[in-house]
């Protein structure tokens, strides 16, 4: 919810067109995640809770705050015409009439534990989080078999983690076992685990956490810098989805240009970032688009994709989860990272336990064999047959990206009519992930890895039916 801008457009309801007419969005998308293959991180604005739960904007959460005060206080336009669009200074103001209020006639709406601490403006944080938890239904069995559907498949991106400004707490009743870390908590956490939901700015749960008026935001800023330092590692080593932000805010601006710093290409692009957003409708050819980011320190402008959709559920179903631990509780993944991180760093190192080393040399050099030892199996054997994608085709031949290969999949279909990738071979397969015909990952086999090599080397080739 705490952003500055709110044109995002995805608060209608559901929309049921498809990304059938924009193909080069599914294969862009489709790109990004064969260039990373691990799973996606998402940065989740407030165009998702309003979406699904009519949770208000920044200025209507202002709005909200300042019709509680009894007697009537200034009308907001008085605010409005003070400060102008300055929400931050709106929002301090109003919070400083709640505060007085709070002391006086209003007394007996506040908890008796508001009282204590400095924060003068936890009165109108309060105000705004009961709000949050009220229209948040109990369960997604609430709300309508559309949106219901579209969480689902929200849910079935399994993401590596989901970065929030928002107060409220939709996403964790849709990432069922992702552990909320608060505020601060954030600087304090290991990264390195899995499962998390980075509630940036606060949580309606605690409304002192919230990052609402001009000493937040202050202290916000002196710390925002260690923010971005933890969650940079994030943005660079995974593909990120931005959904619910007008790319206007100018938290968002200032991460995606620290990002850009570290991560993108010769020609300003930041390749493994995008923005999706939301239309009722789209012009023919308008399902593609660039938002343009400019460094005022060195001068440098670094460019973000935009994909303009008319069908969220389309876009979860193409990030849905395609790795083989797709159904493993995300508490028991943080448990035993926490618990291989003790052992690495301190059980071994202090002697306290022996080391089969023989053991864990079998566990490095065999991807079946960790899974064994933690009691688990592949979900397909499709992984085991055509276990590549193809960045992963390209590790295995030692070049820098995938962008060779595609050259060499087209020279393939020119020189013998062959397209590997029109259908399933000994080669290659499209692997489902979800409903929709546009779910799907393509993986290479062993074969394709020999074949290219051969290819590569400029050697006689043969392909094989």
């Amino acid at each position: 919810m705490a952003e500055q801008t709110f044109s995002d457009g995805i608060s209608d309801p559901p929309a049921t067109s498809s990304l059938e007419e924009a193909g080069t969005i599914a294969e862009a998308i489709q790109s990004i995640l064969e260039e990373f293959d691990v799973q996606p991180v998402l940065f989740v604005g407030a165009g998702i809770a309003r979406r699904y739960i009519g949770a208000p904007d920044w200025e209507g959460a202002l709005r909200f705050a300042l019709d509680q005060v009894q007697p009537a206080s200034q009308p907001y336009s008085y605010f409005l015409q003070k400060f102008g669009d300055d929400k931050v200074a709106i929002g301090t103001a109003i919070a400083d009439i709640i505060f007085e209020w709070a002391w006086t006639t209003g007394k007996d709406r506040f908890s008796e534990s508001l009282f204590e601490g400095a924060d003068r403006h936890v009165f109108m944080k309060a105000l705004i989080a009961e709000h949050l938890l009220e229209i948040t239904p109990p369960s997604l069995a609430a709300l309508s078999e559309e949106q219901q559907e579209e969480l689902q498949a929200l849910a079935n991106i399994r993401p590596h983690a989901i970065i929030t400004t928002n107060y409220d707490e939709l996403l964790e009743q849709v990432f069922k076992g992702y552990e909320p870390i608060v505020g601060r908590g954030v600087l304090r956490y290991d990264l390195n685990s899995f499962g998390e939901i980075f509630h940036i700015h606060g949580m309606a749960g605690n409304p002192r956490t919230l990052v609402l008026t001009s000493p937040d935001y202050i202290n916000w800023e002196k710390q925002s810098r260690y923010f971005a330092a933890k969650l940079l590692t994030y943005f660079v080593e995974h593909p990120v989805f931005i959904f619910g932000y007008g790319l206007g805010d100018p938290n968002v601006r200032t991460l995606l240009r620290d990002i850009g710093r570290i991560a993108a290409d010769d020609s300003g692009l930041i390749t493994n970032v995008a923005q999706v957003v939301w239309h009722q409708e789209l012009k023919s050819g308008a399902n593609q688009s660039e938002v343009v980011i400019d460094d005022e320190d060195d001068g440098r402008q670094y460019r973000l994709r935009v994909f303009n959709v008319t069908s969220l559920i389309d876009v979860f179903q193409l990030l849905a989860a395609r790795h083989e631990l797709k159904q493993v509780n995300p508490a028991l993944l943080r448990t035993l990272a926490a618990r291989l991180m003790k052992l690495t760093r301190k059980d071994i190192p202090g002697g306290t336990i022996e080391v089969d080393y023989a053991t864990l040399e079998k566990v490095a050099q065999d991807d079946d064999m960790l899974p064994k030892m933690l009691g688990l199996t592949f979900a397909d054997s499709d992984n085991k047959t055509h276990p590549f994608t193809l960045t992963q085709v390209a590790d295995e031949l030692n070049l820098k990206g995938w962008n060779a290969l595609d050259r060499i999949i087209k020279k393939i279909k020119f020189e013998t009519g062959n397209d590997l990738r029109a259908s399933d071979n000994r080669y290659h397969e499209r692997i489902k992930t979800g409903k929709k015909d546009s779910s799907a990952v393509r993986k290479w086999s062993h074969e394709a890895v020999a074949l290219f090599g051969t290819i590569l080397a400029g050697k006689p080739y043969k392909i094989i039916d």
